[in-house]
C-alpha cells in the first residue's frame, strides 16, 4: 500500500471513528479517489477490470454496495492490499447495525409500506396483544412496561394531527388471522382495533387470502420513503434483520410488494372480512 494510501486509510478510520461520515460513504469515496489518482476514466476502468461502466459508477456514489469480491478485485488493481475490502466489510456491518434502528426510520418516513407474515403489524398492536407477544421472551416487567411505552410512542404517528400525516399501508397476510392471542377478549380487542384503525384517512389496511397462492416475498417486510434521503427496505430475518437502499434491491422487493398488494382483498372487503371474524 503506497504512502498516499496508507494516509487516506488512516484519516478514513478518524473519520468513521469520530461519526462524521458512514462507512458506505467511505467505501465510495475511495473508490472514486483511486480511480482519479490513477487516471482512468469510468469506462477505461471498466474496461480494465471487466465490470460495467454503470455498476461502477454506482458503487462510487454510494447507489450500489456491491460484493466483498469486487471491493477484493479493485484492491488487487490498485495493489491497496485490503483497505478496499476492510471498508466494503464495514459498510456491510454499518447497515446490520442499521436494521435495528427501525424506530429510528419510522420516526423520519413519509410514507411506510409493511407485509406482516406471522403477527399484527407492531404498529397496529393493542397494548394487550402486544403485552402477550412481548412475554413470549423472558423479561422484568419493567423492561416489558418500557416497551409497550415506546410502542405507544411510535404508533402516535398514525394519528397524530399533521398537515402531512405518515401514509401507511399493511398487506396481512391471512396466517395473521390464523394465529389469534391466547385470551379472546385480546384478540376480540384487536380485531375491533384493526377495523377502527383501518378508517383512517393515511391508513391502508389489505389481507391477502391464503388462496392467493404462492408469491416472491418469503418474509415480513418494510419499504419506506423518506423527505431528506433515499428510499430503503427493512427485511426481517429469523435472527437478524437488514436495511437496504440498493436501487436494485428496492426495484426488486417493491415489485414483489406490489404483486401481494395486487392479489390481496380491497381495504373495503378487507374490512368486512375483519368484522365477520369479530362476530364468529
Amino acid at each position: 500500500m503506497s504512502t498516499d494510501t496508507a494516509q487516506l486509510a488512516r484519516t478514513a478510520s478518524s473519520l468513521f471513528a469520530a461519526g462524521q461520515v458512514s462507512a458506505r460513504a467511505l467505501y465510495a469515496h475511495h473508490l472514486a479517489f483511486l480511480r482519479e489518482k490513477a487516471g482512468l476514466s469510468l469506462q477505461g476502468l471498466a474496461d480494465q477490470c471487466h465490470y460495467e461502466q454503470s455498476y461502477l459508477h454506482r458503487l462510487e456514489t454510494g447507489g450500489r454496495l456491491g460484493t466483498l469480491t469486487v471491493a477484493q478485485a479493485l484492491d488487487r488493481y490498485y495493489a491497496t492490499g485490503t483497505l478496499l475490502a476492510a471498508l466494503w466489510r464495514l459498510a456491510k456491518r454499518e447497515a446490520k447495525h442499521a436494521a435495528n434502528g427501525l424506530t429510528a426510520l419510522e420516526a423520519a418516513a413519509t410514507t411506510i409500506q409493511e407485509y406482516a407474515l406471522t403477527t399484527i403489524p407492531t404498529l397496529l398492536q393493542t397494548p394487550a396483544y402486544a403485552e402477550e407477544h412481548l412475554t413470549t421472551s423472558p423479561q422484568s416487567p419493567e423492561a416489558l412496561t418500557a416497551q409497550i411505552d415506546a410502542l405507544l410512542q411510535r404508533q402516535a404517528r398514525l394519528t397524530e394531527p399533521t398537515p402531512h400525516p405518515l401514509r401507511y399501508r399493511a398487506v396481512l397476510d391471512e396466517l395473521v388471522l390464523h394465529r389469534a392471542a391466547r385470551n379472546p377478549a385480546t384478540w376480540d380487542g384487536q380485531l375491533d382495533h384493526l377495523i377502527t384503525t383501518a378508517h383512517h384517512p393515511n391508513i391502508t389496511l389489505q389481507l391477502l387470502p391464503l388462496h392467493a397462492g404462492l408469491h416472491d416475498l418469503r418474509g415480513p417486510l418494510h419499504l419506506l420513503t423518506f423527505r431528506a434521503r433515499n428510499p430503503l427496505a427493512y427485511a426481517h430475518g429469523t435472527l437478524t434483520d437488514h436495511t437496504t437502499d440498493d436501487p436494485d434491491d428496492l426495484d426488486e422487493l417493491t415489485r414483489q410488494y406490489d404483486q401481494l398488494r395486487d392479489l390481496a382483498l380491497t381495504p373495503a372487503h378487507t374490512i368486512e372480512h375483519l368484522h365477520t371474524l369479530r362476530t364468529t
